[in-house]
């Protein structure tokens, strides 16, 4: 089986069992717009899913319940028990379907029935026209699937019009301008067909064009050595593969080793302190050997896990060809870099914010043949996938040489949307105001298609990154395009930490999220709202004091304080602390017995004097909706 195939039916079962639980909680609490957000992206997620693996019936069925779902989101339709059902019925064919492709990752052969069947039904619990549905579940799908069955869909939309009478002659339209896409697209003269196909038009005469699509099938067969729009051939496998659980036993050890080095660092301290001077030097040279053997250590298990980012990146180039066709929009992807290695779980992880960033650059950044060329650009866009190691961390970029963002555009959504105040946004430099297409909910888009527009993109895109530990960020400039960075740890399995305290304990912070750290007087920091806040070089940054928020009563000392300025999800944050410790490497554990389902809580690991250190998750701390929202809006 596909090793991508493999991947789609683990993530699908996760993302079927996330919906589940969101809908189940959705109905008891049809207010809850989390439980809504979230069952919306998980519907959203397995589409884009199924694309990657050429599933077309599954993914026009989730566009359908997708649809349904965007409706309640809008408010424009309830969340009623009919809907729900419908919506788990939908998951439950899912399941069905991954049983089935789970021997031998075959798509099963009744997919089509079933999934027409299942859009029939959420077309008749929105009352709206049925063939006009099933048309737009598989328009949306299109770029997913091969030429030829974009040809079909052309010759079905044919059939249509045959029996529709006024609008025959826009379907007729609509099927030559498909045609002549794909056929320009791959590369094969139009010039015949356009004639055909001109000529059929005028006169409405449908059985002519029908019959000229099915000569371009058959040279189109011919042509192909290989059917378009397939998965490309994986390579032979020439890697060791190693069981997981030896892997997951290094790693334990690994981080036993860590404890033991940390703690013979502790001992040779104590031993300076008492004026030992001897035992001190001999520990000192013993924790010296340790760190080295660690550090070995840890890069022998770390390159176990290790896989090019080419696992990733493989799958693109035939899904960037397919929606550059969808939209009509001449495209190439070039990929640099592609043997760069990184963590398992990191190239694993990276395909749907890529493939979110490759559907952006195509639907949003890139412009039309037409408007290329009038600005003297080549036609054909380019779109640029690379990757390169530099240091501890994996740089990937995501470059499109379109029309770049429109700053303004931006401005007037987000004061459209009520993204931000109006004082904020002017406020706002153009860099912060391009930030904010990370928003949740955030589009540009004036329609929704198959690609985009729904909103849903940019956000899962920086969640993803930062759940990885890494950062995004965006440059772009007016008509030259626009570049998003990612820059992700090499391993998630050693995290670099801050440790700090507050009422008592000591807590350790991602180093990765600190800005800088600051000292300001405890009067600067005033009430705003519900929440504090402090101007740290004329920009407001809400503070968190660590204490309060453990429930501990701080003393109300005058004097300087010291602030931890954190970056989260694009926004500064200040956390207020008593005391700032040392940098730390160490290995999360994740968090368990009282600690478990604890928010704030990213895990947990052991200090060198055998104290317990709890990471947090700066995330849940600094939610959306909780003090970044009450200041930043």
């Amino acid at each position: 089986m596909n090793e991508f195939v493999e991947q789609f039916l683990i993530e699908s079962r996760e993302l079927v069992a996330q919906a589940s639980d969101d809908l189940l909680a959705l109905e008891e609490r049809p207010d809850d717009r989390e439980r809504l957000d979230g069952a919306f992206r998980a519907f959203h997620t397995l589409k884009g899913a199924a694309g990657i693996v050429d599933f077309v019936a599954m993914a026009r069925a989730l566009h359908a319940a997708e649809d349904v779902l965007s409706a309640v989101r809008a408010g424009s339709a309830p969340v009623t028990a009919p809907l729900i059902d419908l919506c788990l019925a939908s998951l439950d064919q899912v399941g069905a379907w991954l049983d089935q492709m789970s021997p031998d990752g075959a798509i099963p052969a009744d997919a089509d029935a079933r999934a027409d069947d299942l859009i029939r039904r959420f077309t008749g619990l929105g009352g709206t026209d049925a063939p006009a549905i099933v048309r737009q579940s598989e328009a949306a799908t299109a770029g997913l699937s091969q030429v030829s069955r974009q040809l079909l869909e052309a010759q079905k939309q044919l059939l249509l019009a045959e029996t529709t009478g006024d609008a025959a002659a826009g379907r007729l339209g609509s099927a030559s301008r498909v045609a002549a896409n794909v056929l320009r697209h791959h590369g094969l003269d139009t010039t015949d067909l356009e004639s055909l196909l001109q000529n059929s038009l005028v006169a409405g005469d449908a059985a002519s064009m029908i019959a000229a699509i099915d000569r371009i099938l058959s040279g189109l067969a011919e042509r192909q050595s290989e059917p378009p729009g397939t998965l490309p051939a994986q390579p032979a496998d020439t890697t060791l593969r190693v069981d997981v659980d030896r892997i997951d036993k290094l790693v334990r050890l690994t981080g036993e080793l860590l404890i033991a080095k940390n703690a013979v660092g502790h001992s040779a301290q104590r031993a300076l302190e008492t004026d030992i001077r001897q035992l001190a030097v001999a520990l000192k040279n013993q924790h010296l050997l340790l760190e080295r053997l660690v550090g070995e250590l840890q890069q022998s298990v770390f390159s176990l896990r290790v896989l090019p980012l080419h696992h990733a990146f493989q799958r693109f180039p035939r899904l960037v060809r397919e929606m550059s066709a969808a939209v009509g929009k001449p495209a190439r992807l070039m990929i640099e870099g592609a043997t760069t290695e990184a963590d398992k779980s990191i190239v694993e992880a990276i395909a749907e914010p890529l493939l979110h960033l490759l559907r952006n650059g195509l639907d949003h950044g890139v412009e039309s043949e037409a408007e290329r060329t009038a600005a003297g650009k080549p036609a054909v866009a380019t779109i640029r996938l690379r990757a390169a190691r530099e240091g501890d961390r994996v740089v990937i970029e995501v470059e499109d040489d379109g029309r770049g963002i429109d700053v303004a555009r931006v401005r007037d959504v987000a004061r459209a949307r009520g993204v931000r105040s109006e004082a904020v946004l002017q406020a706002m430099s153009d860099e912060d105001v391009v930030d904010l297409i990370f928003a949740p909910g955030f589009s540009t888009a004036s329609e929704v298609t198959g690609l985009s527009g729904r909103g849903v993109g940019m956000d899962v895109v920086r969640a993803t990154i930062e759940r990885l530990g890494g950062r995004v960020s965006v440059s772009s400039r007016p008509r030259r395009g626009t570049v998003v960075r990612l820059a992700l740890p090499f391993t998630v399995m050693m995290t670099k930490v801050l440790t700090v305290e507050a009422a008592g304990q000591v807590f350790g912070v991602p180093l990765d999220a600190v800005v800088e750290t600051v000292r300001v007087t405890r009067d600067a920091i005033v009430p705003v709202g519900a929440a504090r806040a402090f101007a740290l070089r004329d920009r407001t940054v809400p503070v968190i004091d660590l204490g309060q928020a453990l429930g501990k009563q701080t003393a109300a000392a005058n004097g300087d304080v010291s602030v931890l300025i954190v970056s989260v999800g694009g926004q500064l944050g200040g956390l207020e602390v008593d005391r700032l410790g040392e940098r730390i490497d160490v290995m999360l554990k994740a968090p368990e017995g009282l600690l478990a389902g604890v928010p704030g809580i990213d895990g947990t690991t052991l200090l060198g004097d055998g104290r317990v250190l709890i990471v947090l998750d700066l995330r849940e701390i600094f939610d959306d909706g909780g003090t970044f929202g009450r200041v930043a809006r």
